[in-house]
């Protein structure tokens, strides 16, 4: 959980054009007959082709348009794209760091320039102190006390992977450079409760399952992954709707039949996955 602006809850930018290839051809077609109203216009006439290629090339510009003006936001940048977007804020992108995570700490570093402490500028030092750190929470319910609540990715697992993260954590955040002089800061590691998903998935007759399978175990990990955050979650209708790729007729939860609630300081996520494909 964090302060930083939520950029999915963002409208779509204006300047992002819906592009349709019928819209784009009806124009051209309309056009060709305003200039040549008594041309008898015939399916197979070369003319109509030239169109047709005329429109599809069309499309393709507007939707490097398209491309071109997302490359230059927060919000909708990847790759290479965020990186140099990222320099323009000071913020280099770390290593191995994946889109989603830098796309957060970005927006974040304006928060790091006070150094009154902030609730945003601790968020964003304790981000950029490990990349091994999953989200962030801050409070401070006392005077000149900081306590800082990191989530550490999956990967880690021990503890001593744990402690040495947060102690990381911890020694980055009291650089005299990040910490206040009168904040005494205090970081915990936030042990995720772990729940497990086991399931029947009926398919539909005739199908793929291979394919199927395939989409399934990715949309499920992504669930769980999109859903592993301090304060996030876990409803058993996302889940059920991760498991409902195309081509199964229905699925039964064994598990997970309730939502999983945590509060700011808790997170869930799960290391067993049971799948079962039964036949009727």
């Amino acid at each position: 959980m964090n302060n930083a602006i939520d950029l999915t809850r963002l409208s779509a930018p204006e300047v992002l054009e819906t592009v349709s290839y019928e819209a784009v051809y009806q124009q051209l077609e309309a056009q060709l007959q305003q200039h040549f109203p008594d041309y008898p216009w015939l399916p197979s006439d070369p003319a109509i082709k030239l169109m047709e290629l005329f429109a599809y090339r069309e499309v393709l510009l507007r939707q490097r348009v398209n491309d071109a003006a997302q490359s230059v936001m927060v919000a909708y940048a990847k790759g290479s794209d965020l990186d140099h977007l990222g320099v323009l804020f000071g913020v280099p992108r770390e290593e191995n760091e994946l889109d989603e995570r830098y796309r957060l700490r970005i927006p974040l570093s304006l928060e790091s320039h006070s150094m009154a402490g902030t609730n945003g500028a601790y968020q964003y030092h304790a981000f950029t102190a490990s990349a091994q750190v999953k989200d962030v929470y801050v409070e401070s319910s006392l005077p000149g006390i900081v306590e800082v609540y990191i989530l550490p990715v999956a990967s880690v697992e021990t503890l001593h992977e744990k402690e040495a993260l947060r102690t990381e954590v911890l020694r980055y955040l009291n650089n005299e450079d990040v910490r206040p002089l009168t904040d005494l800061v205090r970081v915990h590691l936030v042990e995720p409760t772990q729940y497990t998903i086991e399931a029947d998935i009926y398919f539909n007759a005739g199908i793929n399952t291979k394919q199927v399978k395939v989409a399934i175990n990715q949309a499920v990990n992504a669930f769980i992954q999109s859903h592993y955050l301090l304060g996030k979650e876990v409803p058993s209708s996302g889940l059920i709707d991760a498991l409902h790729q195309g081509g199964v007729r229905k699925v039964k939860l064994h598990t997970m039949n309730d939502d999983i609630v945590s509060t700011v300081k808790e997170a869930a996520f799960c290391r067993t996955i049971q799948l079962h494909f039964p036949t009727e």
